[in-house]
């Protein structure tokens, strides 16, 4: 028995959708992928701050109070922290978090 690829079964799928369903999965889609490379960035600018303070993940860990794998997860972008979270590692580095506006 052949075996079919998501993509293929979902696109299928979406033949049949209405307008509306396109629409909100369009809308929903672009949504996620935003949120998906904020995650990203977010793991980046912390990992270069944790390397150019020469800190292993580690040691991070030990001086903010929460797990290595968690400090590796978010790094890596595939975390959702909490602001306590983010407020524990900032504090760690010796950083301020900040909110800017998108450009």
């Amino acid at each position: 028995m052949p075996t079919k690829s998501f993509d293929s079964i979902a696109s299928k799928a979406r033949q049949n959708w209405s307008q509306q369903a396109h629409d909100v999965y369009e809308a929903s889609s672009a949504a996620f992928s935003a949120e998906v490379a904020q995650r990203a960035e977010l793991g980046s600018q912390l990992l270069i701050a944790r390397k150019a303070r020469a800190l292993s993940q580690e040691s991070l860990a030990e001086l903010a109070g929460i797990q290595q794998a968690e400090i590796s997860r978010i790094e890596r972008g595939i975390s959702n922290p909490t602001m306590d979270t983010l407020s524990r590692i900032v504090r760690a580095l010796g950083m301020k978090l900040t909110i800017a506006a998108a450009t």
